[in-house]
């Protein structure tokens, strides 16, 4: 299961916005349990034997996406706004939807969706096809023709094993909070999140904040490798939660000429 850490997004709430680029081959209309968009993007990846076919408002964020080296559900699910995605079966079936209207959303299955997908390509490598539904008030209208993108290469060059300089600032980040030093760990932070770390200290929350951190945490995290990309690194690492091993993604920015941790995800 993966796990977004607290220790990126903890001192402040940040909004992403997706990364222009080229967008996916799909277009049409979609007003399906409440989530009612014009498709402007969608992305095709692999879930078990079943590929899901998930259809985007908006440019999907695959620099944010990529960094775990994969595309999947969580990637969408991040996404705000609505969401429409199709759960294609092994055998080329269809029933099932995921979905969210922005505020809320779920799963539907039913028979009024079979029929309503059609495909013309669907291998290990491509998913193509329409989806024309209506039934119940719901409607579609939509034509794709889509790469499915499960692993994917980051961008950058690779790293050393050690990690260089990035890594020596996650070994650095993780290293303060095993000491339970507020200081050294403030030293670690971008000069942005310096700033909110001094104004959480002079609002007394700075305790609390970095007991957060603690328990949200892995310990004796060592450095595997990664890549940097310009002024971003991405920096895998190993490490022990609640006494089980798991493997992580720390993102490390640079600012002035220094690597600072901005945040981590690992799973088990």
């Amino acid at each position: 299961m993966n796990r977004v850490k607290a220790s990126g997004a903890m001192l402040a709430v940040m909004v992403t916005a997706a990364v222009p680029g080229v967008l996916a081959d799909a277009k049409g209309r979609v007003n399906v349990k409440g989530a009612s968009f014009t498709v402007a993007d969608a992305v095709a990846y692999k879930d078990g034997d079943d590929i899901e076919v998930a259809l985007l408002p908006a440019a999907f964020n695959r620099k944010d996406a990529v960094k775990d080296r994969k595309i999947d559900s969580f990637d969408v699910m991040r996404m705000s706004g609505p969401h429409v995605t199709l759960v294609v079966k092994s055998d080329g079936s269809f029933s099932c939807i995921n979905y969210s209207t922005g505020q809320g959303g779920g799963s539907a299955c039913t028979g009024d969706f079979e029929g309503a997908l059609k495909l013309t390509t669907r291998s290990a490598t491509r998913v193509a096809g329409t989806f024309r539904l209506k039934a119940g008030g719901d409607t579609a209208d939509v034509t794709f023709d889509l790469p499915v993108e499960s692993e994917v290469a980051r961008t950058g060059t690779a790293l050393p094993p050690d990690g260089g300089e990035p890594g020596r600032a996650v070994l650095a980040h993780y290293g303060a909070i095993e000491k339970n030093d507020f200081k050294a760990l403030k030293a670690t932070a971008s000069p942005e999140r310096q700033a909110m770390m001094t104004e959480a200290e002079k609002a007394g929350e700075a305790k609390e904040m970095f007991k957060m951190l603690r328990d949200f945490s892995p310990r004796k995290v060592r450095v595997v490798g990664g890549t940097v990309d310009g002024d971003t690194a991405l920096v895998d690492y190993e490490g022990v939660e609640d006494g089980k091993p798991v493997k992580g993604i720390a993102e490390v920015v640079r600012v002035g000429g220094k690597w600072y941790f901005e945040g981590s995800s690992s799973s088990r």
